[in-house]
């Protein structure tokens, strides 16, 4: 399989991000992601899930918006209230607090997260409201390959029949386009005689996203 001309149209970070997702994916954590840039788009931070791997003290706490923030390093990178935090999903409660905590203040997210999201809390507060982070929602081709990546993840772990049918569902709430595409991609068995591994993140993205376009011209 070759990388798609999809995926080399993508801003870097976003390849940065993706492809953090499928390593993620390929060590069996969830699909999801984020980095941090500075005013120029350079890459300054970045933090991927880990939940499921070993050598994590408190893998329920690895959380790719958490990571990022944490990792930081405000000696070399000191003006942070300047900085972007692009993330794949809608943060938590614990990374939303831990964004607000860290000195971000400018949010970028692809998919929203009905389900675990907390951005909405952000008014809940006269504390956080007065940190004023702006919060941009991205297109919906983005949110789709998130949900794609996630969807692929679900399909090759998720034991739980009953759970998995549920997440897909809450995933395609706004993405439906990504959860097709990434079903199709499975059950057509592009990952039956591979692991996740033996693909690039360029070329599952590549292919997540002609199989998007193919959806959205029937």
């Amino acid at each position: 399989m070759s990388t798609d001309v999809r995926w080399e149209r993508l801003p870097e970070h976003w390849k940065r991000i993706f492809g953090l997702e499928w390593e993620s994916v390929c060590e069996g954590s969830k699909a999801i992601a984020a980095v941090i840039t500075d005013t120029e788009g350079n890459i300054i931070s970045e933090g991927r899930n880990m939940i499921c791997e070993s050598g994590v003290p408190n893998p329920a706490t690895a959380h790719a918006e958490a990571e990022a923030v944490r990792g930081l390093d405000v000696s070399r990178y000191p003006d942070k209230h300047s900085y972007t935090l692009h993330a794949g999903l809608e943060p938590c409660v614990m990374c939303m607090g831990t964004i607000v905590m860290g000195g971000i203040r400018n949010v970028e997210i692809a998919a929203r997260d009905d389900f675990g999201g907390a951005m909405h809390l952000l008014d809940k507060s006269s504390f956080t409201r007065s940190k004023n982070v702006r919060v941009k929602w991205l297109d919906n081709e983005l949110g789709d390959v998130q949900r794609a990546l996630q969807t692929i993840r679900e399909l090759l772990y998720n034991q739980d029949r009953e759970k998995l049918g549920r997440m897909l569902r809450d995933f395609a709430v706004h993405n439906g386009a990504g959860v097709r595409a990434a079903q199709d991609m499975v059950r057509g068995g592009m990952f039956t005689d591979k692991k996740p591994s033996d693909c690039t993140a360029g070329e599952v993205v590549g292919e997540v996203l002609r199989r998007i376009e193919t959806l959205k011209g029937e």
